[in-house]
């Protein structure tokens, strides 16, 4: 008995975008307290106090404590150069905080209330999305259907049928967060208000690679 088999199907391979721009609506700011002391003992007892106080600053204005995490805790000997010597002339202690402001009204009240509360840093401050994982899935769906509409129109223009109901599906990786933007406080203007801060809209983009058959 002699098998026919029928012909290999063709493929086509094909890459889908999607994009969307929304308003952020949480902001993620880092401050930190920094001080000096010739003992890192006192360097970090005085630290801890501000630390506290700061945190007790943001409590008393609704900042969750979920809200707030340390990033980072260093301490550093501080050195003074003379003739080409090094002498050890005390520490540095520095605790950085990370916190989501989750009402872009009171961003300016919560730098106040930290700088106010002994702060001494305001280094980094980016705008997200908190449902970014929804929004992103809206963008995904985008990238499919932008991939089947580039399958069909390539398959027209060769003359083939393609059938829209892809062999496999690629994600290819998403939209990396927004990238912070800096923001300096200097101790001398501890005690002004900060300046009001304006945001764009973030583009929350996704991206596919598709493989139809034809």
């Amino acid at each position: 008995m002699t098998r026919v088999t029928s012909p290999e199907r063709g493929r086509l391979s094909v890459e889908g975008s999607g994009k969307i721009s929304v308003a952020p609506d949480i902001a993620i700011i880092q401050i930190g307290i920094v001080t000096e002391s010739k003992e890192v003992d006192t360097a970090q007892t005085q630290n801890a106090q501000i630390s506290n106080n700061v945190l007790s600053a943001l409590n008393k204005i609704d900042i969750s404590t979920n809200d707030i995490q340390t990033i980072s805790y260093t301490i550093q000997p501080v050195y003074e150069f003379t003739e080409g010597t090094s002498v050890l002339t005390g520490y540095r202690v520095q605790h950085t905080l990370e916190i989501t402001v989750r009402n872009l009204n009171n961003l300016g009240s919560v730098y106040e209330a930290v700088v106010a509360a002994g702060a001494n840093i305001a280094e980094n401050i980016r705008f997200d999305v908190s449902n970014r994982e929804v929004i992103y899935q809206e963008a995904l769906q985008q990238a499919m259907k932008n991939a089947t509409e580039k399958a069909i129109m390539l398959g027209e223009q060769i003359g083939v049928n393609i059938n829209n109901i892809p062999v496999k599906v690629t994600e290819i990786s998403g939209t990396p967060p927004p990238r912070p933007f800096s923001l300096a406080l200097a101790s001398e203007s501890i005690s002004q208000a900060a300046p009001p801060i304006q945001s764009n809209k973030i583009d929350i983009e996704a991206n596919v690679s598709a493989v139809f058959q034809y």
